[in-house]
């Protein structure tokens, strides 16, 4: 097995290079101007290498970046199975787009992403015709729940919730089928973060814990009755309750910025930060899955520092609190 990732990883050895280092978006963040920010991206080969763009359209610069990320890795894995963690989301954000255009009766081509497992065009046409061919049977089912849900509710987040929680089934099966413990680590931390925040967000907007079990997302390493159990208590308590993993000091400083500033800005950093510290062991492995999987985490958390940074140059954020809001990088 090792043998069929020497190719893989020896090109994203190369890649790694290339990466933004923290020295390297502190000195983004310190920019003068949005402009200064945007070259400093063209110098790191952002983009599809043609002009420079303007800093108010920055996103089609990441957009462009995201794309030359997930060719790359397409082109050189040699399991694209594995790989299929992070395309999915792409996927399900495309089967949301669909079908809340097709509510509002509107045209929503110009809102579909590249990145997935189907070609945007092709999901199209497939959710439009509720063909369901070439999608996997969670897909299926997200579009007839979100569908019959909706019509009974008229809840549009009722659209969200079912296809959120099938993406992650759709990864945790992807995780599994990969064989790698590396992988479904990965995935399961990724989930525990993503519950994690939802549960400070519900609780924060005074949802009944109720509300957070029809959004809990089964597959984590933390369990939905240990956030029950913790629903009532304050977040920085319940960090208590899950000392052991990896996202307990994002529950208990996060628990502070939440108190004081009604801010999510630290949980969600920390998460984040939780997931690349668990990517980076990565490094010393030579050859095998692992450094493509980091690599692809490692990317899309810069893309969201760099996100960072240049919304915040737009808007006029001042630098010492764009730095406190910017990833942990592999680097």
């Amino acid at each position: 097995m090792g043998a069929d990732y020497i190719f893989a990883c020896a090109r994203v050895r190369a890649n790694e290079k290339n990466l933004l280092t923290h020295d390297r978006l502190n000195i983004m963040a310190e920019s003068k101007t949005p402009e200064d920010a945007m070259k400093m991206l063209q110098e790191a080969q952002y983009g599809d290498g043609g002009e420079v763009q303007r800093p108010s359209s920055y996103e089609r610069l990441l957009l462009q970046e995201i794309e030359k990320l997930y060719r790359l890795m397409k082109e050189v894995a040699p399991k694209e199975e594995s790989f299929r963690i992070f395309f999915y989301p792409f996927d399900y954000h495309n089967i949301k787009t669909l079908l809340k255009a097709e509510i509002l009766g509107i045209d929503a081509r110009g809102s579909l992403m590249e990145g997935g497992t189907i070609d945007p065009s092709a999901m199209a046409v497939l959710v439009k015709e509720r063909n369901y061919m070439g999608m996997t049977p969670h897909m299926r089912k997200a579009i007839e729940e979100a569908v019959d849900t909706h019509a009974r509710t008229g809840d549009p987040q009722s659209i969200d919730l079912a296809c959120d929680r099938e993406c992650y089934a759709d990864i945790c099966q992807s995780a599994k089928k990969s064989g790698s413990k590396f992988v479904q680590g990965y995935v399961r931390l990724l989930i525990d973060s993503v519950n994690l925040k939802t549960f400070a967000r519900a609780r924060q907007i005074g949802q009944p814990w109720s509300f957070f079990s029809g959004a809990f997302l089964p597959g984590g390493d933390i369990s939905e009755k240990t956030f029950v159990a913790g629903y009532e208590e304050p977040l920085q308590q319940f960090a208590a309750r899950i000392s052991s993993s990896p996202l307990a000091r994002a529950a208990e400083e996060g628990a502070a910025d939440i108190r004081e500033k009604g801010s999510f800005t630290v949980i969600e950093k920390l998460c984040d930060d939780a997931l690349m510290n668990y990517v980076k062991d990565a490094k010393y492995i030579s050859v095998g899955i692992e450094p493509l999987i980091a690599y692809m985490a490692a990317k899309q958390t810069e893309i969201k520092s760099v996100r960072i940074i240049l919304a915040g140059k737009l808007a006029g954020i001042s630098s010492d609190l764009i730095r406190e809001r910017l990833r942990e990088t592999y680097g």
